[in-house]
């Protein structure tokens, strides 16, 4: 897995690419979680990067379909941790995904402020129920608050899977552009939003979810 946090001019930048589908395992949510502990001690803005051409494909497979259920519960409750930091990060929070947002993917870009997607031919969306799955209730409530009324059925019973377009109709992303526009445009965000104070963008984002935020904790 390459990872890097770079922060430059009040934004941390993190990337990380593994070369295939950006799985979530152990490794990657501690680094991002140390990526994470550095930009709030020194940034203003964060944007984080699936690499090119991907975003993530979910939680490790080889985690997911081993016989260790103790080692998959451990897994799936580091990701709701990180999850719930997300969405309650007190700085702004930018996800770039060039690429395929698939499961716990697709709730990463939920837990973030803003979103920037690849149109055409990227996939977006969960698909627990169409592998035999419940969303737990760090995912089902986030999927609550961030997607759309109207398509809550279709992305969460019906594990339809969009397009960078149909995306943004159902909530997974705010707006879908070329792949080669798709960091440019995160960070040309990152950029406006670290201007807002600190202080009081911290406090309004907890106001306005803190009621989500105890749901996801259930």
């Amino acid at each position: 897995m390459a990872f890097e946090c770079k922060i430059d001019n009040d934004i941390a930048l993190i990337t990380f690419d593994d070369g295939k589908v950006n799985a979530v395992g152990f490794t990657l949510i501690e680094q991002l979680n140390h990526a994470l502990d550095d930009a709030e001690k020194n940034a203003r803005a964060v944007v984080i990067h699936g690499g090119e051409g991907k975003f993530c494909g979910g939680f490790d497979l080889s985690v997911m379909k081993a016989d260790d259920k103790q080692k998959q519960h451990e897994l799936v409750q580091a990701g709701a941790k990180l999850i719930i930091r997300l969405y309650s990060f007190p700085l702004p929070v930018v996800m770039a995904a060039e690429g395929h947002s698939i499961a716990m993917g697709a709730i990463l870009l939920m837990a973030a402020d803003l979103r920037i997607g690849k149109e055409n031919d990227a996939k977006y969306g969960l698909n627990e129920t169409a592998i035999g799955m419940v969303l737990p209730p760090f995912g089902m409530e986030l999927a609550k608050t961030r997607l759309a009324n109207t398509h809550q059925t279709e992305a969460l019973l019906f594990s339809r899977i969009f397009d960078g377009e149909g995306a943004v109709k159902a909530g997974f992303l705010d707006a879908a552009v070329s792949q080669d526009k798709v960091l440019a445009t995160a960070m040309q965000y990152a950029e406006q939003l670290k201007a807002l104070p600190k202080h009081a963008f911290a406090a309004a984002k907890l106001q306005l979810r803190q009621d989500t935020l105890k749901r996801m904790q259930g």
